[in-house]
């Protein structure tokens, strides 16, 4: 049965615990029940679906109705040649699944290990990690119309997938639809992702799954705070693509250092957003209760709890600036602001 909150405070249903005010928090446990939810039109609005919120930042009270999926679980399909398909309900934790499947000698996800969030919203953020990303598994995502209530099954074509994007984020659909159930296409065939962090030098050639993913989250471990005891929302930042021009610039003004960088097109490269933090002079940066996490300065993070949604908006912002100014890069945030 759905479980109603009123004036509920946005920290208990996020990792950055910053406070807010939501008119109207949900939960529920079918999707009948969401489809009842989604026919009532006495609810507050807007209506905002959450997963385990490790990727927002409230900035203001929300006027609106916070949806929260309790629907958890998988089913797992074994077709020949090694196919694996894995059909997830939104609400599972990812984790927890990387975790599951990894245990099975499922093949995928386990570079995903760690990663906060459920599986619904693994899709709409196309997250990664260790070289792998969610949209590379994806094979179909299933939906609701929160406007129509028609169902629709999503091809992974039609998800737009990109670097922390898919066709979720674009605006004509931004907010205005639910995932419901995502089908990941994976393999119980040994394929291990090893060329990034040196995970070769950890696990060797040949690793189990359950190796890989144990390497994974303990690199996680040593570079990123512990949501359950600092309040963050992850990476902040969004690693720059810029023109093989433009980084040969940045090269040449740092003949005494090396410039790290990722080859993602014919002309263009990533560079890591906290190397740029850092070289902008940015690790000690505080504004109010929000600090960057001394181990990695692309996490901000709510230093002692005190945090309030201005306190990270400044520094995003002191961030952003320092960064242009240095390189002439403009840094964009990966976590979503409501």
């Amino acid at each position: 049965m759905s479980e109603i909150l009123y004036n509920a405070d946005v920290r208990d249903f996020t990792t950055f615990g910053i406070p807010a005010k939501a008119a109207m928090v949900i939960y529920y446990d079918s999707e009948q029940e969401l489809m009842s939810i989604l026919a009532d039109t006495t609810l507050p609005r807007p209506l905002k679906h959450l997963g385990q919120g490790s990727n927002i930042l409230f900035t203001e009270d929300f006027p609106g109705t916070i949806l929260i999926s309790r629907i958890a679980g998988y089913e797992v399909t074994e077709l020949s040649q090694g196919r694996v398909m894995v059909a997830a309900s939104a609400g599972t934790v990812m984790d927890t699944l990387c975790r599951d499947l990894a245990d099975r000698g499922v093949w995928g996800l386990e570079n995903l290990s760690g990663i906060p969030g459920t599986v619904g919203a693994s899709a709409v953020q196309n997250v990664g990690a260790y070289g792998v990303e969610a949209g590379n598994r994806i094979a179909l995502v299933e939906a609701v119309d929160t406007v129509t209530l028609r169902r629709y099954t999503l091809t992974h074509d039609m998800m737009q997938f990109g670097y922390r994007h898919s066709a979720f984020k674009c605006d004509e659909m931004r907010d205005r639809y639910i995932i419901l159930t995502v089908h990941f296409e994976l393999t119980s065939i040994p394929s291990p992702q090893l060329d990034y962090a040196n995970l070769r030098s950890i696990v060797g050639d040949n690793p189990s799954a359950c190796d890989l993913r144990n390497a994974v989250i303990a690199i996680r471990d040593s570079k990123l705070p512990d949501p359950a005891r600092v309040g963050s929302a992850g990476s902040f930042f969004k690693n720059p693509v810029i023109s093989s021009e433009q980084f040969a610039r940045i090269e040449a003004s740092m003949p005494d250092c090396k410039v790290p960088r990722f080859i993602v097109g014919e002309d263009e490269v990533k560079i890591p957003a906290a190397w740029l933090i850092d070289k902008a002079g940015c690790k000690e940066m505080t504004e109010g209760g929000a600090s960057l996490w001394p181990r990695q300065p692309l996490v901000i993070v709510n230093t002692d709890g005190t945090a309030t949604g201005s306190d990270v908006t400044r520094l995003e912002r002191r961030i952003i600036m320092a960064v242009d100014s240095r390189f002439g890069i403009t840094l964009h945030p990966e976590v979503e602001h409501i």
